[in-house]
């Protein structure tokens, strides 16, 4: 018997023990979970692919997690502006169109650390006025990210996502992150989105987190291997909120109406899939005032975290529907329309 084939049949023992003991804290969510939520469910499954030859080659070992947890970030409005006295008694949350087992936690997010991408189209297809979008960008850093507590990171892309500022808390490196972004190339959004939300995602730790991803672009995508549902699948399977901001001149080029109207319908639909927003046709003031209503918003967002019903490893969308009425009062909800349920790898 091979040594690694052992250590397979150690290791499928020792899980198997592990099973039947309640010792010590469970294992936590990874993405898209709630971290130290009592009554949570998370099953780990060890499958064991084709071992390798013993020549060190890649690791045999796959797990995969089924959370059955599920946590969305959205905000509340009232027709005046964002209502920030909700409670858990003023929500009621429909899974897959039934109500779901319990709600497991509910928190205001302002209370919560932030973690916040900004994505920059720096192809050639943006238009002229790309130094003042840098400019007014990093204003919206300096503004959004509290010292000590939260943390950004930037990226630039065209063919290819560059990241020209890791995660940092200081508003200097982040600044000068900005101000390294250049243009030229083609445009692979639908790529950059998906890495940018893998990135986001892999921060997470054990503490609770606000995952916010800001995206400039007019949405002409050229280069992208990953599709536009790919992308929204991605941001909803790891409850990241993207905000879109399309950088597209009001003067409209006929010859190009076709590709305007795809990119302009693809950034409306990536915010709106993820509880965002989308803002549109921005001129210098506008572009803006849309960095202060994502400040704005993000500080008045919740999180909740609930437990499905009926919850099956099948790869299917199940929708979201949250309701809220506070003193007679229905409220709107701003949040994402649903998530796929599948298992996810952990390596």
């Amino acid at each position: 018997m091979s040594f690694k084939l052992l250590v397979c049949i150690l290791g499928l023992a020792l899980i198997s023990v592990g099973r039947g003991q309640d010792h010590g804290p469970r294992a936590e969510p990874a993405a898209g979970g709630s971290s130290g939520v009592p009554d949570s469910r998370l099953e780990l499954n060890l499958r064991v692919s084709d071992l390798p030859a013993t020549d060190g080659g890649s690791d045999p070992w796959t797990f995969q997690k089924l959370v059955d947890e599920v946590t969305v970030s959205f905000s509340v409005t009232d027709g005046r502006g964002f209502v920030q006295d909700v409670t858990q008694e003023n929500i009621r949350v429909l899974d897959d169109h039934k109500p779901v087992v319990r709600i497991l936690a509910f928190r205001h997010q302002r209370d919560l650390p932030l973690r916040l991408g900004l994505l920059v189209d720096t192809s050639a297809s943006v238009n002229p006025r790309f130094r003042f979008e840098q400019q007014a960008a990093t204003q919206f850093l300096r503004k959004i990210v509290r010292h000590g507590l939260d943390q950004a990171f930037v990226i630039g892309f065209a063919d290819h996502a560059r990241i020209t500022q890791d995660y940092s808390d200081d508003p200097g490196q982040l600044a000068a992150g900005v101000a390294a972004l250049h243009n030229g190339g083609g445009t692979a959004l639908f790529d950059a989105i998906h890495g940018a939300c893998e990135k986001l995602s892999a921060a997470l730790g054990n503490d609770p987190v606000a995952r916010v991803l800001v995206v400039l672009s007019d949405g002409d995508d050229n280069t992208s291997r990953t599709t536009l549902n790919q992308a929204i699948n991605m941001a909803q399977i790891r409850d990241i909120t993207i905000y879109t901001i399309n950088t597209r001149s009001e003067t409209v080029d006929f010859s190009r109406v076709g590709l305007t109207a795809k990119g302009d319908g693809a950034l409306k639909e990536i915010a709106e899939q993820t509880g965002g927003r989308s803002f549109v046709r921005m001129s210098s003031w506008e572009l803006t005032r849309a960095f202060s209503a994502i400040e704005k918003e993000k500080r008045n967002r919740y999180s909740l975290s609930y437990q499905p019903r009926d919850l099956e490893e099948n790869g299917r969308f199940r929708s979201i529907q949250i309701a809220a009425k506070k003193s007679g009062r229905r409220l709107r909800i701003h949040a994402r329309k649903g998530y796929y349920a599948k298992l996810e790898s952990i390596r």
